[in-house]
């Protein structure tokens, strides 16, 4: 009987070393996260493919969807956890009573690389701001792309032609059914390839407007605070590999953000940011311009959208 107790002391210290050293794991926490197909995203695939959700204890799935609305859907129902969004989207979603926060910055413009651009049509007289005046151009009404687009007319005023699919606006832009239209990347480059003209882009402001974020539900935010903050420290390592060694993952940027073969070589890779808050000040422009269009009608403070982090 003494051997046998002997034995389980023993057992009994071995585990208790074991957990303290670390040498047996713990269940991943599981996080699902919606994307679109979009070079913002690209640190999600990095962290997931070389290991690094995994290596700070979370068992990660990138989930992607082609249209903002499918991928919204499922975050309300709950079966993503997360998503990549954009200002608009988020607040509308606020405004609607959906309980979602801002957990960081994702990625914007530069001035070596545009994320938005507004392209003329191949056989377009166009070839200014100015010669925008009347003329018709493709967005997608109450989004992020018809505040960029009113970012970058700034006063001068054009025929809004609505038409949701971005691939539908770009083949209506490249036959001449249109005379312009606002393309996010990489359509926008496509489109230029193709003969389009660029006509503004958002690189060429002198001020940020075409920022992304990453989004989580409010009640996973709460009841995983600890899978968060491993998450964005995780976004965090993919970033530092991708700057420093972008041209190694041109390849998986191509496939996953599937940018067409004729300009896959020669695109621009983005410099990704380090996780942030997102400004109080570009969050107060957004909801300013949404409130003008009647896109909101409360008053939706900036301390119940971003997370303190």
């Amino acid at each position: 009987m003494r051997k046998y107790i002997a034995i389980a002391l023993i057992a009994l210290i071995i585990i208790a070393g074991c957990i303290s050293l670390g040498c047996i794991s713990q269940e991943e926490s599981k996080i699902k996260i919606g994307v679109m197909p979009d070079e913002a995203t690209l640190p999600y695939y990095v962290a997931v493919e070389e290991g690094i959700f995994a290596n700070h204890g979370l068992d990660v799935e990138v989930v992607p969807f082609l249209s903002a609305m499918e991928r919204d859907s499922a975050l309300i129902a709950g079966e993503i956890d997360a998503g990549e969004n954009d200002p608009v989207g988020v607040i509308l979603l606020r405004n609607a009573g959906y309980d979602v926060e801002v957990v960081s910055l994702e990625l914007q413009e530069t001035a070596e690389k545009m994320r938005f651009a507004i392209v003329a049509s191949p056989s377009s007289n166009i070839s200014s701001l100015k010669d925008l005046e009347d003329k018709k151009i493709a967005i997608s009404s109450n989004t992020i792309i018809e505040y960029i687009t009113d970012a970058l007319l700034d006063d001068v005023y054009a025929d809004k032609v609505e038409v949701k699919k971005v691939p539908i606006r770009m083949q209506m832009l490249l036959d001449n059914e249109v005379d312009a239209a606002t393309l996010p990347e990489p359509l926008a480059s496509y489109a230029i390839f193709k003969g389009a003209k660029l006509i503004i882009s958002d690189a060429m402001l002198n001020r940020s407007v075409s920022q992304t974020v990453i989004v989580f539900s409010a009640d996973f935010i709460r009841e995983n605070p600890e899978s968060v903050d491993k998450f964005l420290d995780a976004y965090s390592e993919a970033v530092e590999r991708i700057n420093s060694n972008p041209e190694s993952y041109r390849a998986l940027l191509v496939e996953k953000i599937r940018i067409p073969e004729e300009i896959a070589g020669s695109y621009r890779m983005a410099t990704y940011l380090q996780p942030r808050a997102y400004p109080r000040e570009k969050f107060e422009e957004v909801l300013g311009w949404m409130q003008s269009k009647n896109l909101v009608q409360q008053d939706i403070p900036y301390e119940d959208v971003v997370l303190n982090q």
